[in-house]
């Protein structure tokens, strides 16, 4: 199964574990884009035997609909789709105020590419071949957070909740960024920014001119804080650069701290 999926060669046994399908889990929608079959199967195979409800889509268009008219609680969504691609599906969703959290599943690695289904409202994104074991604790936390967002999480929760509107506007340099509506004011002007680029600088804005590690980002924000792969960090980190940021070589505001994390200076 492991191989079908197109994952990395040691992770084959990630979803031999425990089932955790609690019924939190069970009642948790999933609508699967994916055209390639083997990893289509794969990963519907493996999400249902978590507990989730799982529907799945092969082409672009259909997907689309599909996501408009039912209710879920999270999208796996894979980029190369026939007839509408992956960037295209999540862009219009956020158009139509559709907030559905969305993962990405992507075979472009190259920051740029990662940036721009960022931009264009992803929350999360893995690089194919990915490890399997990762992919479903992706999920789990995405699905974690929108229960959080649903239910207005607790104030003793650790999470960085963008939703949390207590401070809505916080203002730097010449920018600013709103956590009620998702905009910023950026060099390319009044935008909406991803729900992780808001996770992250609702961390930044908690703790101004302190250094915040990669692996509390990793907690915080994506709910990973044992997982060795930080550059999921280091990816919005660059999205956010190209927001608020005239030289990625010398920021005024996000500095990088060498092998430990970042320090936001307002």
């Amino acid at each position: 199964m492991s191989d079908a999926l197109g994952l990395s060669s040691n992770t084959g046994a990630g979803s031999q574990g425990p089932n955790h399908g609690s019924k939190e889990n069970r009642s948790s929608r999933i609508l699967v884009v994916e055209d390639e079959e083997a990893i289509a199967q794969g990963l519907v195979f493996n999400l249902r035997r978590k507990g989730y409800e799982v529907e799945l889509e092969i082409d672009g268009a259909k997907a689309l609909e599909t996501a408009r008219n039912q209710p879920w609680d999270l999208i796996v969504l894979d980029v190369q789709l026939p007839k509408i691609d992956g960037f295209q599906i999540c862009q219009q969703l956020r158009i139509d105020g559709i907030f559905t959290a969305i993962l990405v599943l992507t075979a472009r690695d190259q920051p740029d590419d990662i940036v721009y289904g960022l931009k264009n409202g992803a929350d999360d994104y893995m690089v194919k071949p990915f490890d399997l074991a990762e992919l479903l604790a992706r999920v789990e936390g995405l699905l974690r957070r929108a229960e959080w967002s649903r239910t207005h999480a607790p104030e003793s929760s650790t999470a960085a909740d963008p939703t949390d509107t207590s401070d809505a506007r916080f203002e730097f340099g010449d920018f600013w960024v709103d956590f009620k509506t998702w905009q910023a004011k950026t060099r390319s002007g009044v935008v909406e920014l991803s729900r992780k680029e808001l996770a992250v600088l609702k961390v930044f804005t908690e703790k101004p001119n302190q250094v915040v590690t990669r692996r509390e980002l990793l907690e915080r924000v994506w709910e990973l804080p044992n997982h060795p792969n930080t550059r999921v960090v280091d990816n919005v980190i660059v999205a956010l650069r190209k927001s608020f940021e005239e030289s990625s070589w010398r920021p005024r505001h996000i500095h990088s701290v060498r092998g430990v994390g970042y320090r936001f200076v307002p």
